[in-house]
């Protein structure tokens, strides 16, 4: 930081931490060197703090994972010693009774990315306390990406209709379209956030990326207005990106874009939950 003081750079770093004292100590040092290089007795001696971001990733921890796994006991386990059901537990549980735990990815609860939560011991006590995961973080480290547009969740709203489709079966001859234009909102039911980046598909080779957009979205329950939604806003991004091309698109929830591939596009679709579950578990030969 100081050397960017000096000479005007941008350099980056990152800094690793194990020690329980990082929020009293470690994270206030931050801060202050941000602000200034010289203090006296807790008073800054210059102005001249750095124009600077940072970001600081609790990594979740051995303790932390056992205390998310939802386990359903059984009446069978009752008159069992303490050795064999902890060896149960670690052996069977982990491997059947436990899928759908938070801290062994429940895609379920991909439907809302914010209610995402996970219980996590307060550093230096033995409370736990329920904090949200940050999935559209996690989800750019854990596929590689290279974040250049990381934009802010926005909220849609619309009005339905169904008009008669004669292409469509007797039994389902109508289709569900908008009344309308789709309207961006603060309060609106349809939430959407975008990234914007790319992946090297050789590590370290800048000159071979893939590029990638990420679409997360806060469904409703109702699949047919929430693909709706998701065909309508993304045919507006589009006009708004017509100069970029993609190789790949990242959505959450069943969902029909392959349908709005135009001709001579050449992008895939791939699910977020597929993606994610494949990038945490998946082992290498």
């Amino acid at each position: 930081m100081n050397l960017n003081r000096l000479d005007g750079g941008s350099r980056t770093f990152f800094l690793v931490e194990m020690g329980d004292y990082f929020d009293r100590v470690t994270l206030p040092r931050v801060k202050k060197s941000l602000y200034c290089n010289d203090w006296k007795k807790g008073i800054p001696s210059s102005n001249d703090h750095l124009s600077s971001l940072f970001s600081y990733i609790r990594l979740e921890s051995y303790e932390d994972a056992l205390n998310n796994l939802a386990l359903r006991p059984s009446a069978d386990m009752a008159h069992v010693t303490k050795d064999f059901a902890r060896d149960y537990m670690l052996r069977y549980w982990l491997d059947f009774e436990t899928k759908g735990s938070p801290s062994l990815l429940n895609i379920e609860w991909f439907d809302d990315p914010t209610a995402y939560k996970l219980k996590i011991k307060k550093p230096g006590s033995d409370e736990y306390v329920e904090k949200a995961i940050d999935l559209v973080e996690t989800f750019n480290w854990l596929i590689g990406l290279h974040v250049e547009h990381l934009d802010r969740w926005r909220g849609y709203d619309a009005a339905f209709k169904r008009e008669v489709d004669p292409e469509l079966l007797d039994d389902t001859n109508t289709r569900l379209t908008l009344d309308g234009a789709l309207k961006e909102t603060d309060e609106g039911a349809w939430r959407f956030r975008k990234v914007e980046g790319y992946m090297l598909r050789t590590p370290g080779n800048q000159n071979d990326r893939e590029r990638a957009l990420v679409v997360w979205r806060k469904l409703t329950g109702d699949l047919e207005q929430d693909n709706l939604m998701l065909d309508e806003w993304f045919r507006k991004y589009r006009l708004s990106a017509q100069d970029t091309e993609f190789n790949v698109i990242f959505v959450n929830g069943s969902n029909n874009l392959p349908n709005l591939r135009q001709e001579g596009e050449t992008w895939k679709v791939r699910l977020i939950e597929e993606a994610f579950h494949q990038a945490m578990w998946d082992e290498e030969d």
